[in-house]
């Protein structure tokens, strides 16, 4: 792949920066978008951002207004401190955490429309799921619609909460470990992050403030799926029935 000039900095992980610090690896592209692109280098999923994307915990997010053209299946590669995608150079200048804090009050119920995510989903995996109980996982990996499934999305909302509350989430960790050749590979990344308490930063805001206007505005399921996981966890007497009659 050609050296690019010019190399564009942008705000992303100290593991990302340390990734892209490590030995030279080659990939491919396996989501590519105006606002996104994202490449699958070796197993390892990570990504490059526009302004005004949602920065997820695999990806460098950059001031750029969109990205260059890119297509699935082109070169990536990383080494030398540097993401190169076709044209694109990026580095990580500076780092962020998305580590979601010990949480110190509860989740309150919200008025929100949690439908569009908890209607995708089998009645009896959110009610496991409420429970701790590893059988939710196969019914919720990978089902549902989007880039990351909503059944992903509650798994990573209530993997996330249950260790901000201290919880043993290792259960439910184990068996969506398991279960993550089911979906998409970036969403098994995402996953990953989530196990190791790991979100994007409207979910910590909803957590830590009970903000959740732009949780909610992520995705068309994603922010709602990331929430109604986080009920389950932290209000595990609130089953998705409860939470559809709050609602109307």
């Amino acid at each position: 792949m050609r050296r690019v000039d010019s190399v564009v900095g942008g705000a992303g992980s100290g593991t990302l920066r340390a990734l892209l610090a490590g030995p030279t690896v080659t990939g491919s592209v396996v989501h590519a978008g105006r606002q996104a692109v994202y490449a699958d280098l070796d197993g390892l999923v990570v990504g490059v951002l526009a302004r005004g994307a949602v920065h997820v915990p695999c990806a460098v997010l950059t001031t750029l207004p969109g990205l260059p053209e890119a297509t699935v299946g082109d070169p990536v590669l990383a080494g030398d401190g540097e993401l190169r995608v076709g044209p694109l150079s990026v580095t990580v200048t500076r780092l962020v955490s998305f580590a979601v804090p010990r949480l110190t009050t509860p989740l309150a119920p919200v008025e929100a429309d949690l439908s569009p995510a908890r209607d995708q989903l089998a009645t009896d995996a959110l009610d496991l799921l409420a429970a701790g109980d590893p059988a939710a996982v196969p019914a919720l990996v990978g089902r549902g619609d989007g880039l990351t499934p909503v059944g992903d999305d509650v798994l990573a909302g209530w993997l996330v909460a249950t260790r901000a509350a201290g919880r043993d989430s290792s259960p439910i960790a184990e068996a969506v470990e398991a279960h993550l050749p089911r979906t998409t590979s970036l969403s098994a990344a995402l996953l990953r992050h989530a196990i190791a308490g790991e979100a994007i930063a409207p979910f910590r805001v909803a957590l830590t403030t009970g903000a959740v206007a732009g949780l909610l505005a992520v995705g068309h399921t994603s922010g709602a799926g990331m929430l109604l996981g986080a009920h389950l966890s932290l209000s595990p007497s609130i089953t998705h029935e409860a939470l559809e009659g709050s609602t109307r």
